[in-house]
Parts: C-alpha cells; structure tokens; sequence
C-alpha cells in the first residue's frame, strides 16, 4: 500500500501543472479544424511547384506551400531531403485555426540548411611547418580544396565568411578569455554525416596531434608568441575524428579539408549554406504547428541575438513537437524575443508549446527564450549542446531563458551537456517551476541549473541532477561555482525542493549574492528544503559572505528533520510538493537529519556544519 500511495504521489508530481504561485498552466491547445492538406514530395516524378499540390501531383518545395497554406490548413510533407530555409507566410488565426507542416505518417523528412559538394575538388600537400616548403619530419598530408562560389549560397548568407562572435559582447571579457572560439567561421562541414573539426591554420590539417592545450608537464614553446590557453578540439565527442578536420581561408571563399581516407569521392560532403532552416519571413506570426520533422544544419552566429536553426521570429502560440533538431553553430530553437535590444513583436514568445523534441549538437544553445510567458516546454531529449566551447559570452546552456513568466520546464532530459549550463534563467523570471527533470553529464563553468538575477518566486523542483564537472579544472569558473549542481546567483525567493543532487565537482548548491550589480537579488525567502545530497565534491551548500550566511539560513531548510521548519502542508500542497519517502531503483528516499549532511575542503563554523551549509 505504501509502495502505491508512493507511485501516485510521483505520477501526481510528473503530471503536475502548478506553477510557484500555486495557480495552474492552462493550455490553450484544441483539436485543429483542418480545412485543406497541401502535399510536397519532391522525390516523386510529378512534383511541380506550378501544381496543384495534391496527393496525386505534390509541390516539390516545402516553401511553395507555405505560400498557399491559409489558417485552418496544413502541408503533409513526404520523405526526403529538402535543401531550403522554410519561410512561412502568414500564421493561423486561432487555436482550431493553426497553420501545420508536419512530416507524413510514419515519413522521415530532413529539412537541412547544407548543399552537397561533389566536383571542384583539387588535391594539395599540406605540410605542419610554419614556413618555407616541407622538410625532414614535416610530414605532410593529403588535403583537398574547394572554392565557394556566390551560387553556393541560396540566401546570399555565406557562413564561412562570417566570425561566429555574438551581435551583441557586452558580456565577453576580451582581456581574459580566449578569442579563438569567437573568431572561428560560422560554417561547417560534415562527411556522410560526421563533423569534421576546424582547423585555426592551414598548417594544423597537418598536425599529429589535434591543437589544444599542451599535455601535464610540456614544456613551453621557445616561439616568441604572446601565451595563451588554447581550448581543445571540439567535435571528438560528437563523431569527429581526430584526422578528420577543415580550414578556411581568411576570405571565406575556399575550403581545405582532411579525410580519413584521403579522397572526397565516395563520400557525401555537406557544407552549412544558410543561417537557418526554419524561420518566417515576417515576425510575429501565431498559431503555427510543426510536427515530425528534422531540421539540420545551420550556419548561424552565437547569441545574441537568439537566431535559430528553427525560430518562431518573435510569434506566439506555436506548437513544436516531436522534432528533430540538430547541428546549429550557435543556436537550435528560438522561441522568444530573440535580442534584448529589438523592439519585441506583440506578444513575442507568449504561450508557447514545445514538446517531445530531440535538440541535439548545437554549438551554444539548445533552446533560447527571450521573454517568453505561458509556456510549457516539456519531454524533450535535449544533449550535446555547448560543443562551440563559448562558454564565457555567457549565454551557452542547453536551454536559457530571459524574463521569462509563468515558464514550466518539466519532463526533460537533459545530458550531455559541454561548456554549457543545463538550464539557466537569467534576468527577471517570475513565476517559474523546473520540476521532474533529469540533468546529467555536465561540462560547465557554471552549474547544471542556473537561477541569475530573479527576484521574484521561482521553483526548482524533484529533479535528478547528477555527475557535474568543471569544464576547466583548476580554475574557479563562473565566480567560484563551477561544476556545482544548483547556482543561485544573487536571486530572491527560490524554493529548491525534494531534488536529488549528486556527484558534483563543486557544491550540491552554491550561492552568492552580487552587491556590484544594481537591481540584483539579496538571497531573501530562499528555501532549500526536503532534498538528497550525494558525494558533492565540495559541500552541501556554498555560501559566500556573512551576510549572505545569514539571510540564506533565516530562510533556508537545507536537509531539516525538524518538521517545525518544513513549509506547511498547505503550502506544499499549493506548490505542487509531496513529500518523497520509500524506495526506488534500490535508492532510499529519506529525509537526513542535519548531522548527516557535511562539508569538506572549505573552512567552516560549527552552525555552518549542523546546517550542511560550507562557508567560503
């Protein structure tokens, strides 16, 4: 009985709609009335974009229909390869009224921003010497050029030409980080469907070991070159290999590339042509559906502006399920405003669904949400994200979110994370629940979840956060609290409740608050309570400052057993809380006295220790 009273209180929590303030997320979402299907296959012999766009003789573009989609119709898009950036035209004028382009019953449809590269390529030697021709143990290798020509770039849009720096560095410290990921060229090139890695010069095609920083003990070249900490290579992970790897030239016009097995022919050579694959051509449309697709390479810069793979351009009320998206250099999906210094669209980013989804190898962001407010985004498969290795233009998460409202982030996993926070709201959330989350297998100077500068009530909520890493070891990262699981960065009236966090470099929750920043949140009515910590690296908890001390343990419970310090039952009740207790997948849910909960490598006061919170 105790076993089944625990599993529906879980079913009750994961099916959960409360948001903080107790009040329920109502969708809007309705059957859709569905007056008319277009058809697009361009594999079939009858397709003609001058047709009708019936079964019997489809579109052989996705974007002819959206030309003729009007609310209440939808596109149904065969298999294949579609080679285009898909504009919608107009948007649909009401719940039972949308506009959908959705992939057809059981279809695997790619809508990719690449073109294919067949002739033109000339074969070169390239050796790894700096100067002069090649000589004794220069070893040179095999590579292959290919010039790019205007009528390669569909939309006049040539990543190769462009840096991938962010419109917007206000927050880049040029005087301390390593500019080499922010000049790198926005395009990319993948080989039957692997990425190669970018070379910074010709000569590194050559090299016998992929350029990064120098091995433990190296010592340092005798060059006359200024120092610097280069980062490592950035596709190994994601199916790159190590002799697999492309140059640009400085122009953007031609392309050096290494191949495993030297020569290009019998492969399938795709380069990044267009900076999105889905975005209207006018912002603000609402009531659109997108459904069953894979959206693939895409040629953008790195936010901000958010500009996406696949972008809603400022709209509202979309659906966005059951997706695939995949190998965008900065951002996957955008769902909001997009750039905090445009003038917002009506409405931008309001009451969006996005759900189901893979969003995968995206070099910044999984998901960017500039003032978004309704919005659920929930079971969603988001990893890989953060390979750019761009970490420190602070906007790099799997998923972020700027004065965000009323946002319930619930049901996702999120993975595989590389030089990136998990899930970050920044700025200005009200209102906001993370709840039944999986974050795992983060790489970051930051932390897993990331609450910055909301003062207002926020709610992180019956997640599993496990095995959070510094991505550079050695060094303290984000203000001291790299690789911990929770941040809390000058932030008010949190609740961070019944998770449960382990296997962390850093802190299970590290806090701090900003006097050097206006506007920024004092640690008042923050509430840590009802949690399970395990093997946190550092400590439990890490609190910087007295002043911060006091105010977090006036109105924190971190680990209590007193049950005169839980919330009321009312108030738990209100924010979508059940207490975990039992057992599961052998794992004991308890709640631990507070003399089971410690500190380890920092300095601390006896209250500090009986609280499980570490002072530094």
């Amino acid at each position: 009985m105790a076993g089944a009273a625990t599993r529906r209180d879980q079913e009750s929590i994961s099916t959960d709609s409360r948001l903080p303030d107790g009040t329920q997320y109502v969708s809007w979402e309705q059957p859709l009335t569905l007056s008319k299907t277009y058809y697009v296959d361009n594999t079939s012999v009858r397709a003609d974009d001058n047709g009708p766009g019936t079964r019997e003789q489809p579109f052989r573009t996705i974007n002819k229909a959206a030309e003729m989609l009007q609310p209440g119709e939808r596109v149904v898009i065969a298999s294949g390869t579609y080679r285009e950036c898909v504009r919608p035209v107009r948007g649909g004028t009401g719940p039972s009224q949308m506009i959908s382009y959705e992939a057809a019953p059981g279809a695997k449809v790619f809508v990719k921003g690449s073109e294919v590269l067949q002739d033109g390529w000339q074969q070169e030697s390239v050796a790894s010497r700096r100067f002069g021709p090649a000589g004794q143990g220069a070893s040179p290798v095999t590579a292959w050029r290919h010039e790019l020509t205007g009528s390669m770039f569909p939309d006049a849009y040539n990543p190769f030409a462009l840096a991938s720096a962010p419109g917007d560095r206000s927050w880049l410290d040029t005087r301390s980080v390593d500019m080499g990921p922010y000049f790198r060229r926005r395009g990319s090139i993948f080989v039957d469907g692997k990425p190669l890695e970018p070379m910074e010069q010709l000569r590194e095609l050559a090299s016998e070991r992929l350029p990064g920083p120098p091995p433990a003990g190296a010592s340092v070249p005798r060059t006359g070159l200024p120092p610097r900490t280069r980062p490592g290579p950035i596709m190994q992970e994601i199916g790159g290999k190590p002799d697999a790897r492309f140059w640009v030239e400085n122009s953007g016009n031609a392309i050096h590339v290494r191949l495993s097995d030297d020569a290009p022919a019998g492969h399938i050579i795709e380069i990044t042509t267009r900076e999105q694959a889905f975005a209207p051509l006018n912002p603000g449309l609402a009531f659109i559906r997108v459904k069953g697709i894979t959206f693939q390479h895409a040629g953008n810069g790195y936010p901000v502006p958010q500009r996406g793979l696949v972008s809603t351009a400022g709209g509202n009320h979309w659906i966005i399920e059951d997706n695939t998206i995949e190998w965008a250099n900065g951002v996957g999906l955008d769902i909001g405003n997009g750039d905090w210094n445009g003038v917002p669209t009506p409405a931008a980013g309001s009451s969006q669904i996005i759900r189901g989804n893979t969003i995968r190898y995206c070099g910044v962001e999984g998901i960017g949400g500039m003032a978004t407010r309704d919005t659920v985004i929930e079971d969603n498969l988001i990893e890989w994200c953060g390979w750019a290795d761009a970490e420190r233009a602070w906007e790099a998460a799997g998923a972020k979110f700027h004065f965000g409202r009323n946002l319930l982030f619930r049901r996702n996993v999120v993975r595989h994370i590389r030089h990136a926070n998990g899930t970050w709201l920044d700025s200005g959330n009200v209102n906001c629940r993370i709840s039944c989350n999986v974050f795992a297998d983060i790489l970051t100077v930051s932390a897993a979840v990331h609450m910055e500068m909301n003062l207002q009530q926020n709610q992180i909520d019956n997640n599993l956060i496990w095995n959070v890493r510094n991505a550079e070891p050695g060094t303290p990262g984000q203000r001291g609290c790299a690789g911990s699981s929770v941040f809390i960065n000058a932030s008010d009236r949190l609740i961070v409740a019944q998770n449960l966090i382990g296997r962390c470099d850093n802190s299970g929750i590290f806090a701090i608050t900003r006097p050097d920043r206006a506007g920024s949140g004092t640690a008042q009515e923050n509430e840590v309570y009802n949690n399970i910590f395990v093997s946190c690296g550092k400590s439990l908890g890490c609190i910087w400052s007295a002043h911060m001390v006091r105010r977090l343990c006036a109105g924190c419970r971190v680990g209590a057993s007193d049950t005169a310090q839980r919330p009321s039952r009312t108030n738990r009740q209100r924010i979508g809380l059940v207490p975990i207790l039992g057992s599961a997948h052998g794992l004991q849910f308890l709640n631990p006295g507070p003399q089971k909960l410690g500190c380890r490598g920092h300095p601390h006061r006896e209250e500090d220790r009986q609280l499980g919170v570490c002072r530094a």
